[in-house]
């Protein structure tokens, strides 16, 4: 796993274990917006059904993407966030990166993609994401050099290809 380090953080990140569950699942649900929520729903019923949809969510990914690594980010040992990524012989897809709230607009996801497409390049493949139609991290992936290749009506899949393939 990678460590990105700035002069006032060290960003680690190591496999998740089974213990890492509970954050896994309140991270999911610190990610649904507001044209998420479950309107008519009391806090307990809503948190449940944010945990099944977020176990849905998994067993998908890992039916579809048996060999993806999954990560948790930490700072100081601390749990902030989550990636999870397939290794493709012929792409890397970013299948769910996630940060706690109060770590987002830090810095922090542009260093994870930056490391993303540096392996990219030594790969010699494009990274690719299917990304909500209404997420905040769009321009995230644009700064970044991401362009559109198409949408659906929940996702724009987005694409970055490394300068050699281009």
């Amino acid at each position: 796993m990678a460590t990105r380090t700035t002069p006032s953080r060290t960003i680690e990140m190591r496999p998740v274990e089974q213990a890492d569950q509970r954050f896994l699942e309140q991270l999911y649900a610190s990610t649904r917006g507001t044209d998420q929520r479950m309107d008519g729903c009391d806090a307990r019923t809503e948190a449940l059904l944010v945990a099944l949809q977020y176990r849905a969510r998994q067993a998908q990914l890992r039916t579809v993407y048996p060999y993806g690594d999954i990560a948790v980010i930490l700072e100081r040992d601390r749990p902030i966030g989550s990636l999870y990524v397939n290794y493709g012989p012929d792409e890397i897809r970013i299948l769910d990166m996630s940060l706690l709230p109060e770590y987002r607009n830090r810095g922090i996801g542009l260093g994870l993609l930056r490391s993303l497409q540096a392996q990219g390049v030594r790969m010699r493949v494009p990274v690719r994401l299917d990304l909500l139609l209404s997420s905040p991290a769009y321009r995230l992936f644009q700064r970044c050099g991401f362009v559109l290749r198409g949408a659906n009506g929940m996702h724009n899949s987005l694409e970055w290809m490394p300068p050699l393939l281009t």
